[in-house]
């Protein structure tokens, strides 16, 4: 498969999909890293060699994703919403930092969800693969993995520690792909 990742922050899960590839993890090609901003996490993809492109506009978007004969999106901390016209053309997967359908949906990311988990003492927490519909954090699941928080003080070491589940979850999900063939 040839994949497209999408980010908007430090990319700290596209350098972990990265390294993965380097480490012949997977088979899939990562061929394109777009970002709807200028966002740090486009050093990584660079820093290994694949194209990247910043823009927030749809056509731009498809046209290039296109070319590259992508055949799966990996959304890897990228916060805009994707529209109906790229969900209709893509296989897409998300990574979220909970175990969904709990803590999804608007204003559900990054720290945000880490708080919510905390306030409400839950004792595990986690990350969630799932594919990518027209309702945030709605789709499938493919892929879940728990991680015990029972003894976390903050919202930033839970958020540490799912980030570590992340990282893990996101490889396995290609290749759970690749070995089922999922993705168009």
């Amino acid at each position: 498969m040839n994949i497209a990742v999408f980010i908007s922050g430090t990319g700290t899960n596209l350098k972990a999909l990265l390294d993965a590839k380097k480490e012949n993890y997977f088979k899939s090609d990562i061929v394109i890293v777009v970002s709807n901003k200028n966002a740090a996490g486009l050093d990584f993809a660079r820093e290994f060699n694949v194209d990247t492109l910043v823009s927030k506009d749809d056509e731009e978007i498809i046209k290039c994703l296109k070319s590259k004969n992508v055949d799966l999106i990996v959304l890897a901390g990228f916060l805009p919403k994707i529209s109906k016209r790229i969900i209709n053309e893509f296989t897409i997967v998300n990574i979220h930092p909970s175990l969904l359908p709990k803590y999804g949906g608007k204003g559900c990311y990054g720290i945000h969800v880490h708080e919510k988990v905390f306030a409400n003492k839950e004792k595990t927490s986690g990350a969630t693969v799932h594919f990518v519909n027209e309702k945030l954090d709605d789709g499938d699941i493919l892929l879940q993995r728990s991680v015990d928080i029972s003894n976390c003080k903050s919202e930033e070491e839970i958020a540490k520690k799912v980030l570590k589940i992340e990282h893990g979850i996101l490889k396995d999900a290609i290749k759970k792909l690749e070995e089922s063939s999922c993705a168009r």
